[in-house]
């Protein structure tokens, strides 16, 4: 049984919300549209990490053992 991958570090998820938060103080218009594009793959792939970072089976919510 192969274990699942550890979940992006605390600090990764603060600075892609940094980055959220510098982009969205810009505003949609102001932002660099390859900007916004990086933004979203680099969102994309924490989110994938994360959902990878859990077993098959958990579910939020489930007991611990």
């Amino acid at each position: 049984m192969t274990r699942p991958a550890a979940p992006p570090a605390p600090a990764e998820v603060s600075a892609l919300i940094a980055w959220m938060r510098r982009l969205s103080d810009a505003g949609a218009r102001q932002a660099d549209p390859a900007e916004l594009a990086a933004f979203q793959n680099a969102k994309n792939d924490l989110l994938a990490r994360i959902e990878r970072s859990h077993a098959p089976g958990d579910q939020p919510g489930d007991p611990v053992d």
